[in-house]
């Protein structure tokens, strides 16, 4: 009997102490009294940190957290919920879901199945559920593939509109959508109190963003940036990548390199000038800041490319 239960709790422990041993993936970051970011590693997904590349927020009140983003599928929900006990014991009673990459939503289930309500907008929920199957799979195939997980769970209710303002556990905040960012529904969560955004995807720092094939353009994200800049002029941004920072920060890592990608990239493509020789000159001329990002030599050439295919379509 003794030999039998051993059998049975040996996977347990050895799960266990794998989340234990990842729980110092996420850097509990204070940002304000009782506002955090839970910051992941810049690099790639792996194992280690099973698909939580990425910054989460939390936000404590006396009725329980409110968590920004739920991780990528159960193993990184189940770190987010690691890293909070380190500053809390409350439970998380809501989930607000600023994107549609896995580790924005993917752990929704998780969280949902131990009561906390899901809360985004319809445009982010559109793509949530259209993008589904590819990030439920690409996932399943990557970090945590091993580990049990819950079906993707968007948000029953979803929020009409690109605003929402909401008060949860008595605190007030607003639920915003500037236009395409890295996907096409993200959106950002503000405190006017503190004036901290909360800005998922909409904003990388310290590292270089990433332009995709998902229908989300360099000109249409270089908007949405600055009319997120212009409309809530933030004191402090928890980007969607890295750790909190300035507004000036922000610019100069997102919204210039941006902007830069647009001015570059635009005239190459309407001139049909040859596109290994585009890239190539473009990416020679990259500015000396922006090529000190982390990840910039793998992606910056990718993006130039993305970019110039980009203008050449309709």
């Amino acid at each position: 009997m003794a030999r039998t239960l051993l059998k049975l709790l040996l996977p347990l422990a050895l799960f266990a102490a794998a989340l234990s041993a990842r729980g110092a993936v996420l850097d509990v970051v204070p940002v304000r009294a009782q506002v955090y970011a839970l910051v992941g590693p810049l690099g790639q997904r792996d194992a280690a940190n099973a698909g939580d590349n990425a910054t989460f927020g939390a936000v404590l009140t006396p009725e329980g957290v409110i968590l920004i983003d739920s991780g990528a599928g159960d193993a990184g929900a189940q770190l987010i919920a690691q890293a909070l006990r380190g500053v809390t014991s409350l439970p998380v009673r809501w989930v607000i879901n600023t994107g549609s990459q896995d580790h924005r939503w993917l752990g929704n289930a998780w969280f949902a199945a131990r009561g906390a309500r899901i809360i985004a907008l319809q445009a982010t929920v559109r793509e949530q559920r259209a993008q589904a199957a590819q990030e439920t799979q690409a996932l399943a195939q990557g970090p945590g593939a091993a580990e049990p997980s819950l079906a993707p769970m968007s948000s029953p209710d979803p929020l009409a509109g690109d605003e929402a303002r909401l008060v949860l556990g008595g605190v007030p905040l607003e639920l915003r959508r500037f236009g395409p960012g890295h996907f096409p529904g993200d959106a950002v969560v503000w405190l006017p109190g503190p004036r901290v955004a909360f800005a998922g995807d909409l904003v990388f720092a310290d590292r270089m963003l990433g332009l995709l094939d998902n229908g989300s353009r360099v000109d249409q994200w270089a908007r949405s940036f600055h009319a997120f800049e212009s409309a809530l002029h933030a004191q402090v941004i928890v980007p969607g990548h890295g750790r909190p920072c300035t507004p000036a920060q922000a610019r100069a890592q997102t919204g210039d390199y941006l902007d830069w990608l647009v001015r570059e990239t635009r005239p190459a493509a309407e001139n049909m000038e040859d596109l290994e020789q585009a890239v190539t000159r473009i990416d020679a001329a990259t500015p000396p800041g922006l090529r000190k990002l982390a990840n910039a030599q793998e992606l910056n050439r990718k993006n130039i490319q993305r970019a110039y295919l980009q203008f050449q379509m309709p």
